[in-house]
């Protein structure tokens, strides 16, 4: 079984960023993920309040299999998660933000490594403070 981070926001139907708690009102519209655009399976979660959306293999697009954040989450992050596994069998990784500078197009920008000028986060290096 493959794990993908989730994710608390999407573009609905008309490609406006909405966030899973206000895609409870609207459970049923059709999901993307705001960087890569694979189509998302959206978790409504009434009894937990919780909402989120998921990425599947079968949705994703060319660019979602090989530089989405939340598809191929941090090599740590991934480490981290595989160890939690073993004492709470449901966790799910969540995508770290940070500060990141792309050397590709000279761009910085905050948010996950994925850059959306160009299309991937490939060149962004975590822009630390001294």
């Amino acid at each position: 079984m493959t794990i993908y981070a989730k994710s608390f926001i999407a573009l609905d139907g008309n490609q406006r960023l909405t966030g899973a708690t206000t895609a409870q009102l609207s459970p049923y519209d059709g999901y993307s993920c705001h960087l890569c655009g694979s189509a998302l399976v959206f978790h409504p979660e009434w009894g937990t309040n919780r909402p989120w959306f998921e990425h599947t293999w079968e949705d994703l697009t060319e660019n979602g299999r090989h530089h989405c954040p939340y598809v191929h989450p941090e090599p740590k992050e991934a480490r981290r998660i595989h160890m939690l596994c073993r004492y709470v069998p449901d966790v799910l990784p969540i995508v770290r933000k940070a500060d990141w500078h792309c050397s590709e197009c000279d761009s910085d920008y905050h948010g996950e490594r994925y850059c959306m000028s160009c299309r991937n986060g490939d060149h962004s290096v975590e822009v630390t403070a001294n």
